[in-house]
C-alpha cells in the first residue's frame, strides 16, 4: 500500500501532532523510508537457517547415511513450505488481476476500498516471494550437500542403508557417551541403554572412550579429526555386536531384501 493512500485515507489526520515534533504524515513517509532502508536485508535472512546452520548443525551426524537421511527429511519439509507458498502467491497474484480488472468500475469510497485491498494482496504477496525466495536457497543447499554426499558414498538404496545403520547408530551412541564422559565421567542410563540396545558393551566402551579422551588431550589436535577417526573404527569394530544382540532377541540380524527398494534414481 502506498503512503499517499494511506494519507488519503486517514481523512485529514495526517495532520495531526506526533512523536519528535513531526506531524503523523510525516512520521508515516520517515517510517516508509526506514523500512525501505532496511528491506534489502531480508534478502540476507529470509530464511531461518544460513548454509553454515544446515551444514554443521542440522545435519551434524557422524555418519554419511544419517547425514542423508537428515537431508532427504529437510527437502521434505522444505519442499512442502516452497510448494504451499507457491501456489498462494498465485492465488493472491490471481486475486490481484481480478481486483485490478474491476478498478475502473468504481469510484469514490469504493474505488478506495479497492485500492487498499489490491495494495494488501500486493504487499501479501511480496512477502509471500521473499519466502519463497527463502526456501529455494535452503533447497538448493541441501540438494548441493546431497551432491557431495552421494559422490563420496558412491551408489546408494536402501538395501545398503539397512546394512549400515548398526554402524551409524553406534557412533552417535558412541559420541553422546564422549559428551557425557567429559560432562561426568561416566555414560549415563539413557546411552547406556542405546548401546546395550545395539549389542554394544557399556563397560568396554567405557574403556575406550577413556583412552581415547586421554589421547585427545595429550595430542593437541586442535580440530575434530581424532573424535571422526575413533567413532569409524569403534564403530568396524563393533558393529558384530549387533549379530549377537539380534539372536538374543529372536530376530534375523540381516535386512529382508524383499521388503527394500532398491531401483534409486530409475
Amino acid at each position: 500500500m502506498t503512503t499517499d493512500l494511506i494519507l488519503k485515507s486517514m481523512n485529514g489526520l495526517g495532520e495531526r501532532k506526533s512523536f519528535g515534533g513531526k506531524s503523523l504524515a510525516q512520521n508515516i513517509v520517515d517510517t516508509d523510508a526506514a523500512v525501505i532502508k532496511v528491506k534489502p536485508l531480508e534478502e540476507i535472512w529470509n530464511r531461518s537457517r544460513s548454509q553454515m546452520t544446515i551444514k554443521y548443525l542440522t545435519c551434524s551426524h557422524a555418519d554419511d547415511w544419517m547425514r542423508l537421511r537428515q537431508i532427504s527429511a529437510e527437502m521434505a519439509d522444505r519442499t512442502q513450505a516452497f510448494d504451499h507458498s507457491k501456489f498462494s502467491y498465485m492465488r493472491e497474484m490471481n486475486e490481484v488481476d481480478i481486483l485490478r480488472k474491476s478498478l475502473p468500475q468504481t469510484t469514490g469510497l469504493q474505488s478506495r476500498r479497492l485500492q487498499i485491498d489490491i495494495g494488501e494482496k500486493e504487499y501479501t504477496c511480496k512477502d509471500m516471494l521473499n519466502k519463497m525466495e527463502g526456501a529455494m536457497k535452503e533447497i538448493q543447499t541441501l540438494g548441493n550437500m546431497y551432491d557431495s554426499l552421494v559422490e563420496r558414498m558412491g551408489d546408494i538404496n536402501e538395501e545398503e542403508f539397512e546394512n549400515a545403520e548398526v554402524k551409524a547408530h553406534i557412533k552417535r551412541a558412541v559420541m553422546q557417551g564422549i559428551r557425557e564422559m567429559r560432562m561426568h565421567g561416566f555414560i549415563k542410563t539413557g546411552n547406556q541403554e542405546y548401546l546395550d540396545q545395539l549389542g554394544v558393551s557399556v563397560g568396554s566402551t567405557r574403556k575406550e572412550i577413556l583412552k581415547f579422551l586421554e589421547e585427545e588431550r595429550d595430542s593437541g589436535v586442535k580440530d575434530t579429526s581424532l573424535l571422526h577417526k575413533f567413532l569409524d573404527d569403534f564403530a568396524d569394530r563393533y558393529a558384530a555386536g549387533a549379530k549377537q544382540q539380534a539372536e538374543w532377541l529372536g530376530f534375523d540380524a540381516n535386512p529382508d531384501v524383499s521388503l527394500t527398494f532398491n531401483n534409486y534414481g530409475v
